[in-house]
């Protein structure tokens, strides 16, 4: 017995041959790593607060619609599929969603949409201004003729950032205005 485990000791460990099926399979690996990770060189898409509206108010509550252009930079559509936003009124998150824009930004052009908040009336007295931020990320399909594929199997998602801020400039009545939003 004692020769067995001598043997077993002095035994070289041999060295695993790979078949040529192996490194096809390492290879297709590799390439398909590269591919997904060099696939567009497309630039995201860019947002602005263009304006701010409410448009009802019930129960010490107002409903506003922070509107928000959206740009694309390429010479290809972007379709925007989700976008996931928190907004913050003098510093303090009062609302969060999650929105479909609906839209396709086209070759080099602009888009409005709407992203609407549900905004407690006591956060915006006191003042006839209040300052607001929205933040978050808007997903989206770059160009190319496998994006939407690999956006679908959630292997390539891209984000864009949303960082947005103005002023909300209220009524005598406590309601929001209509108005143009001028970033800082």
């Amino acid at each position: 017995m004692n020769t067995l485990i001598f043997q077993r000791c002095l035994a070289v460990p041999r060295t695993p041959v790979l078949s040529g099926a192996t490194y096809r399979m390492i290879a297709s690996v590799l390439l398909m790593g590269a591919f997904v990770g060099g696939c567009s060189k497309a630039l995201p898409p860019t947002f602005r607060a263009v304006g701010v509206r409410e448009v009802g108010q019930e129960n010490e509550r107002s409903v506003i619609e922070f509107l928000v252009e959206a740009t694309n930079p390429n010479k290809e559509p972007i379709p925007m599929r989700q976008i996931t936003y928190r907004v913050e009124l003098d510093g303090v998150e009062v609302f969060s969603g999650v929105r479909s824009p609906e839209t396709t930004l086209h070759t080099f052009s602009s888009h409005v949409f709407v992203l609407p908040a549900v905004l407690p009336l006591g956060a915006m007295s006191g003042s006839t201004e209040v300052n607001y931020a929205i933040l978050g990320s808007a997903l989206y399909i770059p160009p190319g003729r496998l994006s939407e594929v690999l956006f679908d199997a959630e292997i390539k998602v891209p984000e864009a950032m949303i960082d947005l801020s103005g002023t909300i400039t209220l009524g005598g009545d406590q309601s929001a205005q209509t108005q143009e939003v001028t970033q800082p």
